[in-house]
């Protein structure tokens, strides 16, 4: 038996609920990530957005709305996505929701997605164009409420109605019906994110190893007690421990416990550098300078994260894992020794 052929407009349901369940987890991810709106931390919105600017033709338009209030754009973006993101799922204003989306993915593509080589690798390129379809045909001829509405269905115009019947035409109870769910629908945007917010943890930040840090350079003499050569680290009567010629200090070991991360100044060439402390108590270090677009990189849920375009790097190898860097992270030599944490320069 011949199975009868699904309709075009059937076809597109499951890209219209991948649209729609895709935005509101966006939204929420964002709201729900303890370091979006934490300024310093490898994923807040301030740093995003500094990134997306740089050297894009977008980049104006953050210049000018969204670097003045960091925060209160990134809320209104997380927002607007859950929203976008519930009425294209349910297909209520499928058009004007679609091209909502489609502005919003379209000004990613022109910012964030920008130096992503080849350009068909960059999502948000992808994401403009799922969205034409419904831009154009709505969800006419699918599951939605739209068609659901239009058809005049008596149960959704009880719950919506705000008039007595007979008092109005049937096109102006279509479209009390249609405001009265927006209006439903704008709640449940902002009831999800305050959820999102509510439940994300607290950041923590990256620990500061003390002043020595960075007062040290390559050259500069060694303190009492600290001597050149090998990489040892016994002490006692003998002295104290044997360093590596122009070894800077970067501050007390015990400043910097395991699953945490801090950043430090590279003695070689003054470039930023980060310094991980492994779950076993080893330490790694790596350049923070993202090999994508050359933004810093920070550590944050086991990982080495860019802000700017998503890129993720392994914290065991500086190998990428995830997003659009070509190459891994260059591994800096690290090396603990008399209770203090030295770089050592390439």
């Amino acid at each position: 038996m011949r199975r009868s052929p699904v309709s075009p407009a059937l076809a597109l349901l499951p890209l219209r609920l991948f649209l729609g369940l895709t935005f509101v987890y966006a939204g929420i991810q964002k709201l729900s990530d303890p370091g979006f709106l934490h300024p310093g931390a490898p994923t807040y919105i301030g740093t995003q957005l500094h990134g997306f600017a740089a050297g894009t033709p977008g980049g104006f338009m953050l210049r000018a709305f969204a670097l003045p209030h960091p925060e209160l754009a990134g809320i209104g973006v997380a927002v607007t996505e859950i929203l976008i993101g519930l009425l294209v799922t349910a297909g209520l204003f499928t058009p004007v929701a679609a091209a909502a989306g489609l502005a919003l993915n379209f000004l990613l593509f022109l910012t964030a997605s920008w130096h992503t080589t080849p350009y068909f690798l960059g999502p948000d390129l992808v994401f403009s164009f799922a969205w034409l379809p419904f831009v154009l045909a709505g969800a006419e001829g699918q599951p939605a409420l739209d068609n659901v509405v239009a058809s005049g269905s008596p149960a959704l115009a009880r719950r919506t109605r705000l008039r007595e019947p007979g008092e109005a035409l049937p096109e102006a109870e279509v479209a009390t019906t249609r405001r009265v769910l927006l209006a439903e629908f704008a709640g449940a945007a902002v009831a999800l994110a305050g959820i999102s917010a509510l439940a994300r943890g607290s950041y923590v930040a990256a620990r500061s190893l003390g002043a020595g840090s960075t007062a040290k350079r390559r050259g500069s003499p060694a303190p009492k007690g600290e001597g050149a050569g090998g990489a040892s680290s016994s002490s006692g009567a003998a002295g104290a421990p044997s360093l590596p010629q122009g070894a800077v200090k970067l501050g007390p070991a015990s400043n910097l416990p395991a699953g945490q991360a801090a950043s430090f100044t590279d003695p070689s060439d003054g470039s930023p550098d980060i310094l991980i402390r492994d779950s076993s108590g080893g330490l790694k270090a790596f350049s923070a300078v993202c090999t994508h677009a050359g933004c810093t990189v920070g550590y944050q849920g086991g990982v080495i994260v860019c802000p700017c375009h998503g890129g993720e790097y392994s914290a065991e190898t500086g190998e990428v894992i995830a997003g659009p860097p070509p190459s891994g992270l260059v591994e800096r030599q690290v090396l603990e020794s008399g209770g203090q944490i030295y770089a050592v320069p390439s």
